[in-house]
C-alpha cells in the first residue's frame, strides 16, 4: 500500500504511480494531509508514503522537512513530477476566486495578481479541484493538473499558468524505520540532519571538510530552526552516495553535537 496526498488527480499521485512500478505495489490509499501520510506510515509498518519535499518555484516543502525529525521514517527513493499547473473550473470570465495548495498559490502568484484574484488555500490541488466541482459555482476555479478537468466534470480555463515554465516537484518515498525493504535499484543519494555545537567555532567549515577530504559532491544544504531556541538551527544535507557511508558519518560526529541519517535511496 502506498499512501499520498490525495484525492484522486493530484500530482502526489503521479508519483505514487511511478515509485509503484519500482517496488511493485500498485494499491494506493488517498490521506487529507501530508502530516496523515507520515501518520499512515508510522501506525503500519508494511505501508509506503509519497511525499513533496521541494519545488523548483517554491522550494522546499517545509513540514515535509520537519516531518522526517518528527516521525520514525526513512527515506527509500526520490523522483521528479514534471508540473503543469492549470485553471480549471466553468467560466473564466466570471472567476473571482482560486482555489489549490499554498505551494501551487505561491508558484502562480503574477498570474493569480494580474486578475486580481481572491485566493484560498486548501490541503492539496485535487481537493481545490473537487471543491470546485461539489460547490457548482462559477465564481470558483481551482489551479491543480489537467487530468483533474476530466476527473470532476471541469473545463481547462487556461493551462501553464505558473510563474516559470520548467516547474518541477520532487516526491520522496518513504517506509517505517524498521521496516526491512529490498530493491535490486542502487543508492545514488544519501540525505541527512546535522546539528552543530555552537559553542564550537568553524564547526560547519569543518563539517564541509569532510565532504571536500572525502570527494563527496554535496547537491543541497538547507537550514531549518531546530525549534529548541530562536537562533538555533539544524541544517539538511543532501550528497551522492558514498561506498563507505558510515566512515563519512563517523567523521561529521567528531565535530556535530548530532547527526541523524534520513536515508540512503534510489533516484528514478
Amino acid at each position: 500500500m502506498i499512501c499520498c496526498l490525495g484525492p484522486r488527480g493530484s500530482y502526489s499521485e503521479k508519483a505514487a504511480v511511478t515509485f509503484s512500478k519500482a517496488i511493485n505495489d500498485s494499491e494506493i490509499q488517498f490521506e487529507d494531509s501530508i502530516y496523515n501520510v507520515f501518520k499512515a506510515v508510522e501506525t503500519n509498518p508494511e505501508f509506503f508514503g509519497v511525499v513533496p519535499s521541494e519545488n523548483s518555484i517554491g522550494g522546499s516543502v517545509s513540514i515535509t522537512q520537519d516531518l522526517l525529525l518528527e516521525f520514525p521514517v526513512k527515506i527509500l527513493g526520490e523522483v521528479d513530477i514534471s508540473i503543469n499547473h492549470c485553471l480549471i473550473g466553468y467560466d473564466i470570465k466570471k472567476v473571482t476566486e482560486v482555489l489549490a495548495h499554498p505551494q501551487a498559490l505561491a508558484q502562480c502568484g503574477h498570474y493569480i495578481t494580474k486578475n486580481n484574484w481572491n485566493i484560498t488555500p486548501v490541503d492539496s490541488n485535487a481537493k481545490a479541484a473537487k471543491i470546485v466541482s461539489e460547490e457548482k459555482d462559477e465564481k470558483l476555479a481551482a489551479i491543480c493538473g489537467v487530468e483533474n478537468a476530466e476527473i470532476y466534470g471541469l473545463k481547462v480555463l487556461d493551462e501553464y499558468i505558473q510563474d516559470f515554465k520548467n516547474n518541477t516537484t520532487r516526491f520522496f518515498l518513504i517506509c517505517n524505520k524498521n521496516k526491512n525493504f529490498k530493491t535490486d535499484l542502487k543508492p545514488k543519494k544519501v540525505s541527512i540532519v546535522v546539528e552543530l555545537n555552537k559553542n564550537m567555532p568553524g564547526a560547519f567549515y569543518e563539517v564541509l571538510g569532510v565532504f571536500k577530504y572525502r570527494n563527496v559532491n554535496l547537491t543541497r544544504i538547507e537550514s531549518r530552526p531546530s525549534k529548541k531556541e530562536i537562533g538555533n538551527y539544524v541544517f539538511y544535507i543532501d550528497y551522492e552516495y558514498y561506498d563507505d557511508n558510515s566512515a563519512l558519518l563517523r567523521d561529521l560526529r567528531i565535530w556535530a553535537l548530532n547527526v541523524i541519517e534520513l536515508g540512503n535511496y534510489f533516484v528514478l
